[in-house]
C-alpha cells in the first residue's frame, strides 16, 4: 500500500502542467542597507576663548599696533630711492615724466657749461633754456654733468657727423643748393664727365634753405646778443656788425 502511494504521488508531480511551475526558490533580498553614520554626535569646532578678557586693561590689541606703526612709518622699507628720486622729479616737472624734447650735441653742452662757468650771472639756468629752446631742467642737468668723451669716443662722433653733413648736402646738391666749401674739398657736387656742377644750372638756388635761428631773433640787434664769440683765451670776441665799416676796411 505504501509503494502504490508512492507512485501515484510521483506521477502527479510529472503530470502537473508547466505553467503551474512555481520557482522553488524565493526572490533573493536585497543585502544592501542604509548603514547609519558612524558620527553618532555632531561635530564642532573648539570655540576660542576669550583673549580680550585675558589681556590687562592698558594693553591694545597686535592690530592696533600694527597700524599704528604703519602710520607712523608709511611704506618705507618697500619705497626704493631710485623710486623717490622719480616722484621728486616727476612733481618738480609739473605732473609730467622726463622726456625732453630737443637733443643738443656734445659741443653745444660743452659750451652751455662754459658760458655759465665764465658769466654765471648773466647766463642763469632759465637764460640759457630759453636761448636753445630746452627745459630748465635739461639745463640743470646739463651743468652738473662733467662727462668728456675720449679721444677715440670723439673721433667716431666726428666721423659720423662728416658722414652724416656729407649725405645732407649731396640732397641739397641734387636739389640746386650750393655746398660750403669745406664740403666741396671733401668731394660733395663734384661735377664728372665735364659737366657743369648742378648749382650752375639753371635750377640753382630754387631751394629755400631755412635757418636754424628762430623767427624770433629775426628783430634782435645784433649789439646785445646773448651769446657772444668766444675765443681760444675765454674772452668774448667783439662783434662784427658793432664795428664800424670804416674802421673794418
Amino acid at each position: 500500500m505504501s509503494g502504490y502511494n508512492c507512485s501515484r504521488t510521483a506521477l502527479d508531480l510529472f503530470a502537473r502542467p508547466l505553467t503551474n511551475i512555481q520557482p522553488a526558490f524565493a526572490a533573493r533580498r536585497t543585502l544592501i542597507y542604509a548603514q547609519p553614520s558612524r558620527y553618532l554626535f555632531d561635530a564642532r569646532r573648539p570655540r576660542k576663548l576669550d583673549q580680550s578678557s585675558s589681556r590687562p586693561e592698558g594693553t591694545k590689541p597686535d592690530t592696533e599696533i600694527e597700524d599704528a606703526l604703519s602710520g607712523v612709518f608709511p611704506g618705507k622699507r618697500e619705497r626704493p630711492a631710485w623710486a623717490i628720486q622719480k616722484e621728486a622729479l616727476k612733481e618738480k616737472l609739473g605732473g609730467e615724466a622726463w622726456n625732453p624734447r630737443k637733443k643738443l650735441s656734445p659741443d653745444t653742452m660743452e659750451g652751455i657749461r662754459h658760458l655759465n662757468s665764465t658769466q654765471p650771472d648773466k647766463f642763469t639756468t632759465p637764460v640759457l633754456a630759453d636761448h636753445f629752446k630746452v627745459s630748465p631742467e635739461a639745463i640743470r642737468r646739463i651743468l652738473k654733468s662733467n662727462w668728456k668723451p675720449s679721444d677715440k669716443e670723439y673721433e667716431e662722433r666726428m666721423e659720423r657727423w662728416n658722414k652724416r653733413g656729407e649725405r645732407i648736402w649731396s640732397n641739397l646738391v641734387e636739389m640746386g643748393v650750393k655746398p660750403p666749401k669745406r664740403w666741396r674739398d671733401m668731394g660733395v657736387g663734384r661735377a664728372r664727365d665735364g659737366n657743369l656742377p648742378r648749382w650752375k644750372s639753371r635750377e640753382r638756388n630754387l631751394v629755400d634753405v631755412g635757418d636754424s635761428v628762430n623767427s624770433d631773433f629775426t628783430d634782435y640787434p645784433p649789439d646785445e646778443e646773448i651769446i657772444p664769440t668766444v675765443g681760444k683765451s675765454g674772452n668774448s670776441k667783439p662783434i662784427t656788425s658793432s664795428i664800424p665799416i670804416s674802421e673794418r676796411l
